[in-house]
């Protein structure tokens, strides 16, 4: 049986989508366990009639923690033999399930990653990401990552959950859990996971949806902590996949670059009206948090764009005045693509 999983803080009418496109999974056998995560909004009475509804569905209610301690709790009410995390704004393709379910049993894999489409909030498609057929042994994996690093990178692992079917065994035996964070908190999990993968399986099949925030959303979601929501992510990769093989520096400068893209995001997300800041105590934060990082011990790698190019050598020279008017202006360009009707 699978365990899926589902996150619910304020999903509002995306959340019955979400559930019917599970519910309606034929061939399959499955629990839905839906976790309201102090929901404002009413999401939790809908959680409370879904469950009402059928009885392969499990409302539970706790304080707003965040969607890793959400994913937490409902793994520690799971039956299921594996665990699947959607999202509550998502949609599953017809046969998900069951295609999930043969995959594994086929294989005997305790971690099966599956393609995915990534859609507009308006629906426009965005990207489509289909894997070879292919199966992995972990413990290969891990000396050479790099090809499996990143979410979009043809092999990638490393992202979200929710094109992944995980061993509730391999959860529990080894004490896997979402790290308490309130973004990236799937990286975590999914490292944290792969340190005890025996074999991986990659299949072809197209089976989730994703709508992707624009960006005022994620703008509003981003918490203000972010900078340190990001060095915490950073000492999960030195806990994890940086202590496979101290030789694959592949792999090393893919986390690397990884870190030091965040850690520019996080200084362009502090132009929100969020922070309230003056523009003395925006170049004083700013300084702080690009020191706590220590991205400027880095290279600056040939692959970076030329805007990030510009602005590490900006950091590097010690011209953070200069490198915080750059991110205005490229933020500044972007608003104004916005409004011309061009997705950025």
């Amino acid at each position: 049986m699978i365990s899926v999983v589902v996150p619910v803080y304020n999903m509002g009418d995306s959340l019955e989508k979400c559930v019917a496109s599970i519910l309606t999974q034929e061939g399959a056998d499955f629990e839905v366990i839906l976790v309201n995560d102090g929901s404002t909004d009413g999401s939790g009475e809908v959680c409370d009639r879904l469950a009402a509804g059928d009885p392969r569905v499990r409302a539970i209610h706790q304080v707003n923690q965040g969607s890793g301690p959400a994913r937490n709790r409902g793994l520690a009410e799971a039956s299921g033999a594996y665990v699947y995390f959607p999202d509550a704004d998502d949609l599953l393709a017809p046969g998900a399930l069951k295609r999930m379910q043969e995959a594994v049993a086929e294989s005997g894999a305790d971690l099966l990653v599956f393609g995915y489409e990534v859609l507009s909030e308006d629906g426009k498609p965005l990207r489509r990401h289909v894997y070879p057929a292919l199966i992995g042994v972990g413990e290969a994996m891990r000396r050479d990552y790099g090809d499996y690093a990143a979410q979009k990178k043809k092999l990638g692992i490393q992202g979200a959950p929710w094109n992944k079917l995980f061993s509730t065994a391999v959860i529990r035996e080894n004490a896997v859990e979402y790290p308490p964070l309130r973004r990236h908190q799937d990286e975590g999990f999914i490292a944290r996971y792969m340190c005890h993968a025996v074999k991986v399986q990659f299949i072809p099949e197209v089976l989730y949806t994703h709508y992707a925030n624009s960006r005022a959303l994620e703008w509003r979601k981003f918490p203000v902590d972010y900078a340190a929501i990001v060095r915490q992510l950073w000492q999960n990769r030195q806990e994890t996949i940086l202590t496979w093989n101290p030789a694959d520096t592949r792999t090393q400068q893919i986390l690397r670059q990884e870190y030091t893209d965040n850690t520019i995001k996080a200084i362009e997300l502090s132009f929100s009206p969020k922070h309230d800041k003056t523009a003395a105590q925006h170049l004083a934060w700013a300084k702080e948090q690009i020191g706590a990082s220590g991205i400027c011990e880095f290279p600056i790698y040939d692959d970076y764009s030329r805007y990030k190019k510009i602005v590490l050598r900006l950091l590097h020279g010690g011209h953070y005045r200069l490198a915080l008017a750059v991110m205005r202006g490229k933020l500044l360009l972007e608003q104004l693509g916005a409004k011309g009707g061009k997705h950025k």
